[in-house]
């Protein structure tokens, strides 16, 4: 949280910072970000004209220490210490004086107005959605077929009851002369196509959601890469359900506001991801206010991991109980930019790594006397599998 309140001074004479832009926005999205934007007010004020409005070596300054400069007497950082009601920025004395002639030169850089050059003999390019229309229209040709088919055939038996058998198969094709002495042989193939197209429907119903990769597309684009990845938020902040219940929780968009409240804009999608956020709980980025009276809308997340109701999955005796980290289950979720299901979730791989995985009978207290009847059974020096401990009893997962 860098520069909480730079403001309201006379405006001071051009100053030249020829830094790194491209490190200065980098070093802004780490330290700034969190409190400030370039053309707008969120915690601290906007920070496109602050080189404007200070001067070089009071910037620099109030960065590195801004208490001592206020602790100095200067009227300026008191005043601006007042005026934000004593909120307190952050020193950083570990920014050099090039890091922050850096971050100015981002700040001057990144206020520019961007031109877009757009040449009119250009045709407007059309975002294409993903949508089901061409798979629509297939299934309407196959309904229209359908239809004319089965308007075909009623008319030939309509003639087949006006002229005869022998007439009308003088003059059809040898799909109806077959059909017309062979009705058992178009019944039997009838039957057949939809036996097969049943089981086949059947199949792909049973292997929805627990089927590796599968990777649904969601309302919101949620980095897990950059969540987890980079920015190293513990998977249970958001999923807290984990560690204490049966059920890993879907966060609600309250605990996106603990941090979007403040950080309004994304590395990877801009605005446009975070906005949805807003619009589904009732937020106004500019006045940094909830709306009064605001119909909020649930986000409508697709469950990814989903296991068959006859199976009982508790995720605290895993997480807590068992120390179970979370990518065992759910892979490298810190790498994923899109989540995907990553384990089969079958009954087999659960067995087996209940088979493989040791238990740890020293650093768990709760189990003390469970473990001691352990190695009384099988030797002090044991490995205690989840196996010996009940891990393959039909009834642990099926009751």
């Amino acid at each position: 949280m860098l520069f909480i309140a730079v403001l309201s001074a006379s405006t001071v004479q051009a100053q030249e910072f020829t830094g790194d832009v491209a490190n200065g926005k980098s070093l802004f999205n780490g330290q700034c970000a969190a409190c400030h934007k370039l053309d707008k007010k969120v915690v601290g004020p906007a920070l496109g004209d602050v080189t404007t409005r200070r001067s070089k070596e009071w910037l620099y300054a109030w960065i590195k220490d801004n208490q001592a400069l206020r602790e100095s007497g200067d009227a300026d950082a008191i005043a601006i210490y007042e005026e934000y009601n004593g909120s307190i920025m952050p020193a950083f004395p570990g920014l050099s004086d090039d890091d922050i002639n850096d971050i100015l030169a981002y700040t001057i850089e990144g206020s520019k107005p961007k031109e877009v050059l757009v040449d009119p003999n250009d045709p407007v390019p059309v975002v294409a959605e993903n949508d089901n229309t061409v798979l629509l229209y297939i299934l309407g040709g196959i309904l229209i077929f359908l239809v004319l088919l089965l308007t075909r055939v009623k008319n030939t038996l309509k003639q087949v009851q006006g002229e005869g058998v022998t007439t009308l198969a003088q003059d059809a094709n040898i799909f109806t002369r077959t059909a017309l002495k062979n009705p058992r042989i178009v019944t039997v193939l009838t039957l057949l196509v939809a036996v097969v197209f049943l089981q086949q429907l059947y199949l792909g119903l049973m292997v929805v959601n627990v089927d590796t990769n599968y990777q649904p597309s969601q309302p919101i684009k949620f980095s897990h890469e950059l969540h987890a990845g980079t920015n190293q938020i513990d998977c249970n902040y958001c999923h807290s359900g984990a560690r204490k219940s049966k059920h890993s929780n879907i966060p609600s968009a309250n605990v996106c506001m603990n941090c979007h409240m403040y950080i309004q804009e994304g590395p990877k999608y801009g605005t446009e991801e975070i906005a949805k956020i807003y619009a589904a709980i009732g937020f106004d980025p500019e006045s940094g206010t909830y709306i009064e009276d605001y119909e909020q809308k649930p986000i409508k997340w697709v469950r990814i991991h989903k296991l068959p109701d006859l199976a009982y999955f508790n995720h605290a005796q895993h997480v807590t109980a068992g120390n179970v980290e979370c990518q065992t289950c759910h892979g490298p979720i810190q790498e994923m930019e899109e989540v995907y299901q990553y384990s089969p979730l079958t009954m087999g791989w659960c067995i087996n790594c209940h088979r493989e995985t040791k238990v740890d009978v020293k650093s768990n207290d709760y189990y003390n006397d469970m473990h001691a009847k352990l190695k009384e059974k099988y030797g002090p020096n044991a490995e205690i599998t989840v196996e010996m401990i009940g891990g393959l009893e039909c009834g642990k997962c099926h009751y």
